[in-house]
């Protein structure tokens, strides 16, 4: 079962390696940095931070193409949903929509509300189990 999980995750994250090498080399870098600013070595200073800054574009690079190999299953699953479901009819009429939403409307905002509450439910419960109320 979590050889299940490490594939979804290889599919959805494929350039989560490079990004971790890319983190572990800015932080090496960042510590040389601060190093060389306390020695007042000022061009390797800038020689540092420029090659962090060119690591970082790289790291925002990567993030990006993984961010986007989120969202193509949920393309995918807006597809399947319109053949089965076009659109979801409303017991009143919304203003400059009517009262027949489509699925390229309800299912962003619902997969929104979804990430949103489980990112709430996991805060709540990490500070409830954190905070144990005794008796």
């Amino acid at each position: 079962m979590l050889a299940g999980f490490g594939i979804i995750d290889k599919v959805l994250h494929p350039h989560r390696k490079k990004q971790d090498k890319l983190m572990a080399r800015m932080v090496e870098y960042r510590e040389l940095a601060s190093l060389a600013y306390e020695h007042d070595n000022k061009d390797m200073y800038t020689l540092l931070q420029r090659e962090l800054n060119e690591m970082f574009c790289e790291y925002l690079a990567w993030s990006f193409l993984d961010g986007i190999g989120v969202l193509i299953p949920h393309f995918f699953i807006m597809g399947f949903i319109s053949l089965w479901l076009p659109y979801f009819t409303l017991p009143f009429a919304l203003p400059v929509i009517g009262n027949q939403v489509s699925v390229i409307v309800w299912y962003p905002l619902v997969m929104i509300a979804y990430y949103v509450g489980r990112r709430l439910l996991r805060k709540f419960s990490g500070s409830v189990q954190a905070h144990p109320v005794t008796r």
